[in-house]
């Protein structure tokens, strides 16, 4: 059964993108099927995996098809990484995307008919989502059976999430129900620091007794910002630094929650 885990957070430079990259690498390397879907405009999920912009089939024509009844083949925007996982590209075309679906019906719903006609071929689906709380992410989100939300450990980031989990609790009361949180990914994390350390506890405290917060947290490492221009993972790149054995245990921690729910 495929699980559909959204990367959401309005705020930018907190590593959604990084994340997913290497949350699929990761479950790719287990022998997990493996789709990551870029839904930003920004396309930083399909440049960060080696991709040209100008790619002609993406995200922006497979939601079109959908919106207009179009007979198409799902599987004609796919991508594959020679990481072992498969990608739904995307540009700064989907940007019009946000106002086209404000005039049709069930316009929050769009996605998640796409991803049901992929879901068979895939065990995860993971969907990088725009530092935005627009429809383009209200569609991520009652498309997901789970949300992870990376938090830079910072007053500012950490005071954002306020207005996230509002709107995750509106799309559960109106379009998707079964949507739970994943998990608060502690994200670029320079733990040797006070000001760290302390937001951490500001958020845990706040949100820890109803939130799940994973275990682990992703360092801040060189490393993993080098892997931007080089089209792969921090696996693939020097799987033994630190920012590769942090979103290892992220991984796991995926894998096991998986297998309880």
């Amino acid at each position: 059964m495929c699980k559909v885990i959204a990367v959401a957070n309005q705020k930018g430079g907190v590593a959604k993108t990084t994340t997913c990259i290497n949350l699929g690498a990761g479950l790719a390397r287990r022998g997990q099927r493996v789709l990551l879907v870029d839904a930003d405009p920004q396309g930083h999920l399909t440049i960060g995996l080696g991709f040209p912009k100008n790619v002609k089939i993406t995200l922006k024509t497979m939601m079109e098809n959908i919106i207009m009844g179009t007979e198409f083949n799902p599987k004609e925007a796919v991508l594959q990484h020679c990481e072992g996982m498969d990608i739904i590209p995307s540009n700064k075309l989907l940007t019009g995307m946000d106002i086209s679906l404000v005039t049709v019906e069930e316009r929050e719903s769009v996605l998640k008919e796409y991803l049901q006609l992929l879901e068979a071929d895939y065990d995860y689906i993971i969907i990088d989502c725009m530092p935005s709380l627009g429809m383009l992410t209200i569609n991520a989100l009652s498309a997901a059976d789970s949300v992870i939300i990376p938090v830079q450990p910072q007053f500012y980031s950490a005071d954002g999430l306020v207005e996230l989990l509002k709107v995750i609790n509106n799309i559960r009361k109106r379009y998707n129900p079964q949507i739970q949180i994943e998990g608060i990914l502690f994200t670029m994390d320079t733990s040797r620091y006070n000001n760290s350390k302390r937001n951490k506890d500001a958020v845990r405290s706040a949100y820890g007794k109803e939130i799940r917060i994973f275990h682990d947290t992703i360092p801040r490492t060189e490393a993993i910002a080098e892997t931007t221009s080089e089209g792969i993972s921090i696996f693939q790149y020097d799987k033994k630094n630190k920012g590769a054995v942090g979103y290892d245990k992220l991984v796991q921690e995926v894998i096991d929650h998986g297998k309880a729910e």
